[in-house]
Protein backbone atom coordinates (compact mmCIF):
# COMPACT_ATOMS: atom_id res chain seq x y z
CA UNK A 1 0.00 0.00 0.00
CA UNK A 2 1.38 3.39 -1.08
CA UNK A 3 0.84 6.67 0.74
CA UNK A 4 -0.89 9.46 -1.18
CA UNK A 5 -1.51 11.71 1.80
CA UNK A 6 0.31 14.75 0.42
CA UNK A 7 -1.37 14.49 -2.97
CA UNK A 8 -4.79 14.01 -1.36
CA UNK A 9 -4.17 17.13 0.71
CA UNK A 10 -3.30 19.07 -2.46
CA UNK A 11 -6.48 17.84 -4.10
CA UNK A 12 -8.52 18.88 -1.07
CA UNK A 13 -6.90 22.34 -1.09
CA UNK A 14 -7.67 22.68 -4.80
CA UNK A 15 -11.33 21.85 -4.22
CA UNK A 16 -11.53 24.32 -1.32
CA UNK A 17 -9.97 27.05 -3.47
CA UNK A 18 -12.46 26.35 -6.28
CA UNK A 19 -15.34 26.52 -3.81
CA UNK A 20 -13.94 29.73 -2.34
CA UNK A 21 -13.86 31.28 -5.84
CA UNK A 22 -17.39 29.93 -6.52
CA UNK A 23 -16.14 27.85 -9.43
CA UNK A 24 -18.26 24.84 -10.45
CA UNK A 25 -16.99 21.63 -8.87
CA UNK A 26 -17.83 18.54 -10.99
CA UNK A 27 -20.10 15.96 -9.40
CA UNK A 28 -17.48 13.23 -9.86
CA UNK A 29 -15.07 15.21 -7.68
CA UNK A 30 -17.56 15.30 -4.81
CA UNK A 31 -18.42 11.63 -5.33
CA UNK A 32 -14.73 10.66 -5.26
CA UNK A 33 -14.37 12.78 -2.13
CA UNK A 34 -17.22 10.94 -0.41
CA UNK A 35 -15.93 7.57 -1.60
CA UNK A 36 -12.47 8.24 -0.24
CA UNK A 37 -13.93 9.41 3.08
CA UNK A 38 -16.02 6.24 3.35
CA UNK A 39 -12.98 4.03 2.73
CA UNK A 40 -10.84 6.07 5.12
CA UNK A 41 -13.48 5.94 7.86
CA UNK A 42 -13.65 2.17 7.49
CA UNK A 43 -9.87 1.84 7.60
CA UNK A 44 -9.96 3.68 10.93
CA UNK A 45 -12.99 1.87 12.28
CA UNK A 46 -12.66 1.67 16.08
CA UNK A 47 -12.83 -1.57 17.99
CA UNK A 48 -16.29 -2.41 19.32
CA UNK A 49 -16.85 -1.35 22.89
CA UNK A 50 -16.06 -4.06 25.40
CA UNK A 51 -19.20 -5.47 27.05
CA UNK A 52 -19.61 -5.55 30.81
CA UNK A 53 -18.23 -8.56 32.62
CA UNK A 54 -21.16 -10.90 33.33
CA UNK A 55 -22.07 -12.06 36.80
CA UNK A 56 -21.43 -15.79 36.26
CA UNK A 57 -18.68 -17.93 34.78
CA UNK A 58 -21.16 -19.63 32.47
CA UNK A 59 -22.17 -16.31 30.95
CA UNK A 60 -18.56 -15.08 30.68
CA UNK A 61 -17.50 -17.61 28.06
CA UNK A 62 -20.33 -16.68 25.73
CA UNK A 63 -19.84 -12.93 26.19
CA UNK A 64 -16.10 -13.19 25.60
CA UNK A 65 -16.58 -15.31 22.49
CA UNK A 66 -19.12 -12.87 21.07
CA UNK A 67 -16.76 -9.96 21.74
CA UNK A 68 -13.89 -11.85 20.13
CA UNK A 69 -15.96 -12.32 16.99
CA UNK A 70 -16.79 -8.62 16.96
CA UNK A 71 -13.09 -7.75 17.31
CA UNK A 72 -12.14 -10.15 14.51
CA UNK A 73 -14.82 -8.68 12.25
CA UNK A 74 -13.62 -5.12 12.95
CA UNK A 75 -10.02 -6.11 12.23
CA UNK A 76 -10.88 -7.91 9.00
CA UNK A 77 -13.08 -5.01 7.90
CA UNK A 78 -10.27 -2.51 8.49
CA UNK A 79 -7.81 -4.68 6.58
CA UNK A 80 -10.27 -5.11 3.71
CA UNK A 81 -10.89 -1.37 3.52
CA UNK A 82 -7.12 -0.82 3.42
CA UNK A 83 -7.01 -2.79 0.17
CA UNK A 84 -9.16 -0.09 -1.44
CA UNK A 85 -7.47 2.95 0.12
CA UNK A 86 -4.86 3.60 -2.57
CA UNK A 87 -7.38 3.28 -5.37
CA UNK A 88 -9.80 5.65 -3.62
CA UNK A 89 -7.01 8.20 -3.07
CA UNK A 90 -5.86 7.97 -6.68
CA UNK A 91 -9.40 8.40 -8.01
CA UNK A 92 -9.93 11.52 -5.93
CA UNK A 93 -6.62 12.97 -7.08
CA UNK A 94 -7.28 12.06 -10.71
CA UNK A 95 -10.77 13.58 -11.00
CA UNK A 96 -9.61 16.72 -9.18
CA UNK A 97 -6.69 17.08 -11.58
CA UNK A 98 -9.10 16.77 -14.51
CA UNK A 99 -11.07 19.77 -13.21
CA UNK A 100 -8.04 22.06 -12.87
CA UNK A 101 -7.92 23.50 -16.43
CA UNK A 102 -11.59 24.50 -16.22
CA UNK A 103 -11.04 26.13 -12.83
CA UNK A 104 -8.02 28.13 -13.99
CA UNK A 105 -9.94 29.32 -17.05
CA UNK A 106 -12.71 30.45 -14.75
CA UNK A 107 -10.23 32.36 -12.62
CA UNK A 108 -8.78 34.12 -15.66
CA UNK A 109 -12.05 35.92 -16.32
CA UNK A 110 -12.02 37.39 -12.81
CA UNK A 111 -8.30 38.09 -13.15
CA UNK A 112 -8.79 40.17 -16.29
CA UNK A 113 -11.63 42.13 -14.65
CA UNK A 114 -9.45 43.00 -11.64
CA UNK A 115 -6.52 43.93 -13.87
CA UNK A 116 -8.89 46.29 -15.67
CA UNK A 117 -9.77 47.94 -12.35
CA UNK A 118 -6.08 48.50 -11.55
CA UNK A 119 -5.41 49.79 -15.08
CA UNK A 120 -8.22 52.33 -14.84
CA UNK A 121 -7.08 53.47 -11.39
CA UNK A 122 -3.46 53.70 -12.58
CA UNK A 123 -4.45 56.43 -15.04
CA UNK A 124 -5.19 58.72 -12.08
CA UNK A 125 -2.18 57.84 -9.94
CA UNK A 126 1.30 59.43 -9.89
CA UNK A 127 3.60 58.26 -12.68
CA UNK A 128 6.36 57.52 -10.19
CA UNK A 129 5.43 54.15 -8.68
CA UNK A 130 7.72 54.78 -5.73
CA UNK A 131 5.15 57.37 -4.63
CA UNK A 132 2.52 54.62 -4.35
CA UNK A 133 3.62 53.84 -0.83
CA UNK A 134 1.18 54.69 1.98
CA UNK A 135 4.04 56.41 3.80
CA UNK A 136 4.79 58.67 0.83
CA UNK A 137 1.35 59.23 -0.69
CA UNK A 138 -0.09 62.72 -0.80
CA UNK A 139 -3.27 61.94 1.11
CA UNK A 140 -4.57 65.47 0.57
CA UNK A 141 -4.95 64.82 -3.17
CA UNK A 142 -8.56 63.53 -3.51
CA UNK A 143 -8.11 62.04 -6.99
CA UNK A 144 -5.01 60.12 -5.93
CA UNK A 145 -6.67 58.87 -2.76
CA UNK A 146 -9.76 57.59 -4.59
CA UNK A 147 -7.68 55.90 -7.29
CA UNK A 148 -5.28 54.39 -4.77
CA UNK A 149 -8.18 52.97 -2.75
CA UNK A 150 -9.59 51.26 -5.86
CA UNK A 151 -6.18 49.96 -6.90
CA UNK A 152 -5.49 48.69 -3.39
CA UNK A 153 -8.79 46.80 -3.21
CA UNK A 154 -8.15 45.19 -6.60
CA UNK A 155 -4.54 44.36 -5.67
CA UNK A 156 -5.65 42.54 -2.52
CA UNK A 157 -8.17 40.53 -4.52
CA UNK A 158 -5.56 39.78 -7.19
CA UNK A 159 -3.12 38.45 -4.60
CA UNK A 160 -5.84 36.22 -3.14
CA UNK A 161 -6.79 35.05 -6.62
CA UNK A 162 -3.18 34.22 -7.50
CA UNK A 163 -2.82 32.32 -4.23
CA UNK A 164 -5.96 30.31 -5.02
CA UNK A 165 -4.70 29.66 -8.53
CA UNK A 166 -1.51 28.27 -7.01
CA UNK A 167 -3.49 25.97 -4.70
CA UNK A 168 -5.57 24.74 -7.63
CA UNK A 169 -2.63 24.20 -9.97
CA UNK A 170 -0.47 22.49 -7.35
CA UNK A 171 -2.41 19.23 -7.59
CA UNK A 172 -0.90 18.91 -11.08
CA UNK A 173 2.61 19.70 -9.83
CA UNK A 174 4.56 22.60 -8.41
CA UNK A 175 5.03 25.79 -10.43
CA UNK A 176 8.55 25.95 -9.01
CA UNK A 177 11.31 28.34 -9.92
CA UNK A 178 12.22 31.90 -9.16
CA UNK A 179 9.69 34.61 -10.00
CA UNK A 180 6.89 32.05 -10.16
CA UNK A 181 4.44 34.64 -8.81
CA UNK A 182 5.28 36.93 -11.73
CA UNK A 183 4.99 34.20 -14.34
CA UNK A 184 1.70 33.06 -12.83
CA UNK A 185 0.24 36.34 -14.12
CA UNK A 186 2.53 37.58 -16.89
CA UNK A 187 4.42 36.24 -19.90
CA UNK A 188 7.43 37.48 -21.82
CA UNK A 189 7.17 37.68 -25.60
CA UNK A 190 8.59 34.61 -27.29
CA UNK A 191 12.29 34.98 -27.97
CA UNK A 192 13.02 35.17 -31.69
CA UNK A 193 16.29 35.61 -33.55
CA UNK A 194 15.67 39.17 -34.73
CA UNK A 195 14.68 40.51 -31.33
CA UNK A 196 17.55 38.73 -29.59
CA UNK A 197 20.06 40.06 -32.10
CA UNK A 198 18.59 43.55 -31.64
CA UNK A 199 19.31 43.37 -27.89
CA UNK A 200 15.64 43.51 -26.89
CA UNK A 201 16.49 41.68 -23.65
CA UNK A 202 17.84 45.01 -22.42
CA UNK A 203 14.25 46.29 -22.47
CA UNK A 204 12.72 43.15 -20.98
CA UNK A 205 15.03 42.40 -18.06
CA UNK A 206 14.42 45.73 -16.25
CA UNK A 207 10.70 44.89 -16.09
CA UNK A 208 11.45 41.72 -14.10
CA UNK A 209 13.95 43.54 -11.91
CA UNK A 210 11.49 46.35 -11.12
CA UNK A 211 8.78 43.83 -10.27
CA UNK A 212 11.16 42.18 -7.80
CA UNK A 213 12.09 45.50 -6.25
CA UNK A 214 8.43 46.25 -5.53
CA UNK A 215 7.83 43.03 -3.58
CA UNK A 216 6.90 44.95 -0.41
CA UNK A 217 4.55 47.32 -2.25
CA UNK A 218 1.68 45.27 -3.71
CA UNK A 219 -0.28 48.25 -5.03
CA UNK A 220 2.76 49.76 -6.72
CA UNK A 221 3.69 46.34 -8.10
CA UNK A 222 0.32 45.84 -9.76
CA UNK A 223 0.17 49.40 -11.05
CA UNK A 224 3.63 48.89 -12.53
CA UNK A 225 2.56 45.64 -14.20
CA UNK A 226 -0.50 47.14 -15.86
CA UNK A 227 1.50 50.13 -17.10
CA UNK A 228 4.47 48.27 -18.60
CA UNK A 229 4.11 47.13 -22.21
CA UNK A 230 6.69 44.35 -22.50
CA UNK A 231 4.92 41.51 -20.66
CA UNK A 232 1.44 40.25 -21.45
CA UNK A 233 -0.81 39.84 -18.42
CA UNK A 234 -2.71 36.56 -18.35
CA UNK A 235 -3.27 33.91 -15.72
CA UNK A 236 -1.01 30.92 -16.36
CA UNK A 237 -2.52 27.54 -17.07
CA UNK A 238 -1.01 24.53 -15.26
CA UNK A 239 2.56 24.02 -16.39
CA UNK A 240 2.70 27.40 -18.09
CA UNK A 241 4.58 29.05 -15.23
CA UNK A 242 7.57 26.79 -15.88
CA UNK A 243 7.31 27.46 -19.61
CA UNK A 244 7.31 31.20 -19.01
CA UNK A 245 10.32 30.91 -16.71
CA UNK A 246 12.11 28.85 -19.35
CA UNK A 247 11.51 31.68 -21.84
CA UNK A 248 13.65 33.91 -19.64
CA UNK A 249 16.53 31.47 -20.04
CA UNK A 250 16.03 31.42 -23.81
CA UNK A 251 16.28 35.20 -23.87
CA UNK A 252 19.35 35.24 -21.62
CA UNK A 253 21.17 32.44 -23.42
CA UNK A 254 20.36 33.91 -26.81
CA UNK A 255 21.57 37.35 -25.76
CA UNK A 256 24.87 35.95 -24.48
CA UNK A 257 25.38 34.08 -27.75
CA UNK A 258 24.45 37.15 -29.79
CA UNK A 259 27.29 39.09 -28.21
CA UNK A 260 29.79 36.32 -27.74
CA UNK A 261 32.39 37.67 -30.14
CA UNK A 262 31.73 35.18 -32.95
CA UNK A 263 30.94 37.79 -35.55
CA UNK A 264 27.47 38.68 -36.80
CA UNK A 265 26.91 35.54 -38.87
CA UNK A 266 28.39 33.18 -36.28
CA UNK A 267 26.39 34.76 -33.47
CA UNK A 268 23.20 34.62 -35.50
CA UNK A 269 23.73 30.93 -36.22
CA UNK A 270 24.38 30.22 -32.53
CA UNK A 271 21.25 32.13 -31.49
CA UNK A 272 19.16 30.33 -34.09
CA UNK A 273 20.35 26.96 -32.82
CA UNK A 274 19.66 27.83 -29.18
CA UNK A 275 16.16 29.14 -29.81
CA UNK A 276 15.29 26.06 -31.86
CA UNK A 277 15.84 23.83 -28.81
Amino acid sequence: MMYYGARVHEAAQAVKAAERRKLPVPADVYEAQRLRAAVSDTVHLPDPERPALPDTADQAAAVIQAHAEALRLADVTRRAAGLFADEADQRYIRVTQAAVPQWVNGLDREFQTLVGVVRKAAEKLPEDVTQLDPRRMNWSHPQHVAAYTKAEGAAVQLMQLVEDRGAIAKVLGSDGGRDNLLFAVAALPEADVERVMDKDWRRLSPVIREWRDLHNQPVARWVYLVRQEELTLSLATPGQVRDRAAEVERWRDGTLLAHGGQGRLGSRAAVTERLAQ
